[in-house]
């Protein structure tokens, strides 16, 4: 396996930090931060999801850490091809970015890291996006 680490551009919120924290800790919410066109059968609850990223692989994924204005962090649980932890970084001054890491097969990281990081970019977009 290789590891891999992916961080957005920082982005200014159109939303303090400490409500688009409380928004984002709900998982209902996640679905807002991914593009529409490529995920596929979304299903949640508070604390999970479960999607699939078309054409590719299904996903689920929890809540792993939740600090307070500070970081959320997603982790994909059960037997998953791809292994990763995502941070929604809260930073100072209205900022935020969003940082993917993790672990997968080499051959694939080098066919994937692209879509990562145009997926994780996006993400970043749409959260400081929000008007809550």
């Amino acid at each position: 396996m290789a590891h891999f680490h992916i961080t957005s551009d920082s982005h200014s919120t159109q939303t303090s930090i400490e409500q688009l924290f409380e928004f984002m800790s709900d998982f209902n919410h996640f679905k807002h931060l991914l593009p529409e066109d490529k995920i596929e059968n979304f299903e949640c609850t508070a604390n999970t999801c479960s999607f699939s990223i078309k054409g590719l692989f299904p996903l689920n994924v929890k809540i792993k850490e939740s600090i307070p204005k500070s970081r959320l962090t997603f982790e994909t649980t059960g037997v998953a091809k791809f292994v990763f932890q995502l941070h929604i970084n809260f930073i100072e001054e209205q900022q935020t970015n969003i940082k993917l890491e993790g672990d997968m097969n080499p051959i694939v990281k080098k066919m994937v890291e692209k879509p990562l990081h145009e997926l994780v970019n996006t993400m970043a977009y749409k959260l400081a996006s929000l008007v809550i």
